[in-house]
């Protein structure tokens, strides 16, 4: 009993010393080596999104980039309300809005893939409807992708509103990133996000699309980037500065756990070196959250949260910044237990729940 309460806070030091590890390295990748405005396709798939495609289009308006050398494709997946309309009224000589009436894949995948094929350029960004990017998105994209990398991404936080389910959703989201940064400078990448990827088009017919990604209807992100993996390709990530693409968190929590649930789905189907590291993290963090329980058993497990504790501030002190966070001490005491409970509620909710995109 004692020999685990010693074991729990030394393999915590020592994985938290791999992340930030890990996290120093991602970021010491940036800035690229050029500063060329190569061409770039946009591609936004999209479904029932007229209230979100206005701060869209206003965010597209204010990139700080030569409108001859980019092209936005948004792409409908059968929207029944007045999406379409809208973007046709408003569109810029270089939008263009095409319809998923023919889709080689299912969900979002399937949407994805038909921007693709009706893409002019060779460097693919991706990001969602109800995202808006910074001024200089695709400026570290050109950059970051032109320093002989495969397939780039960039950090997408959510918008912050006074709400429980806000702060709870922007937290959960900074922790994830900070493993996707992380797995990227320790050289193991196994994640990333469709808000804010981008990839040269040989890349994709390389990996022949979302063929081998279809196990779930999501998983146009990691799962693509696991087959990237299995290739071999090099992976980055970019994070200079106005680069980043704010996305929208769940309104409420049916939305938020109808929405990780589906997202965790996709990690049934990580590589499985890839969940083995996942679950040693995940397991030696939850348990030294819990270890308190067990105090009355032995005075030794207090050990293990204070270290916790500890080193959870410690990460979010030293991330939170280049991540543009201001997250509070006393918010991290309370949303870390928080994001370490709901992941063992979402995990179990992935397996049960059916699977859709919209």
């Amino acid at each position: 009993m004692v020999l685990l309460t010693i074991i729990l806070p030394i393999c915590l030091v020592l994985m938290t010393s791999l992340i930030l590890i890990g996290l120093k390295r991602a970021f010491q990748q940036t800035p690229g080596t050029t500063t060329s405005f190569q061409n770039i396709s946009i591609i936004i798939p999209f479904k029932n999104e007229q209230e979100n495609i206005p701060d869209l289009l206003n965010a597209l308006k204010r990139l700080d980039y030569p409108s001859d050398k980019y092209e936005v494709i948004f792409v409908d997946d059968n929207s029944s309300d007045d999406s379409t309309k809208f973007l046709n009224q408003n569109l810029m000589d270089n939008y263009k809005v095409v319809l998923a009436s023919d889709k080689k894949y299912p969900g979002k995948k399937g949407v994805i893939d038909e921007g693709i094929q009706n893409a002019l350029f060779d460097i693919i960004a991706i990001t969602d409807a109800d995202c808006e990017p910074e001024s200089h998105w695709l400026k570290s994209i050109s950059e970051k992708i032109s320093d002989r990398n495969d397939i780039v991404f960039g950090y997408s936080p959510f918008k912050e509103e006074k709400t429980l389910i806000n702060k709870i959703s922007s937290f959960e989201n900074f922790r994830n990133f900070i493993l996707y940064f992380s797995s990227v400078g320790l050289g193991i990448p196994y994640s990333a996000t469709s808000r804010s990827i981008a990839f040269r088009k040989n890349i994709y017919m390389k990996l022949n699309g979302y063929s081998n990604t279809l196990e779930t209807l999501s998983g146009d992100d990691d799962l693509f980037i696991r087959e990237a993996v299995k290739q071999k390709l090099k992976i980055a990530t970019f994070r200079y500065g106005n680069d980043l693409v704010y996305s929208k968190a769940s309104k409420s929590f049916r939305d938020y756990f109808k929405r990780k649930s589906r997202h965790l789905k996709t990690s049934h189907h990580y590589l499985l070196k890839h969940q083995i590291l996942l679950a040693l993290w995940h397991s030696v963090n939850i348990f030294s959250l819990y270890s308190i329980v067990f105090i009355s058993l032995s005075e030794w497990f207090l050990l293990s949260s204070v270290v916790k504790m500890v080193l959870d501030l410690t990460i979010v002190q030293k991330v939170k910044s280049k991540l543009s966070h201001n997250f509070k001490c006393y918010e991290v005491i309370f949303l870390q237990p928080v994001y370490e409970t709901f992941l063992i509620i979402n995990f179990i909710n992935s397996i049960f729940r059916k699977d859709k995109w919209k």
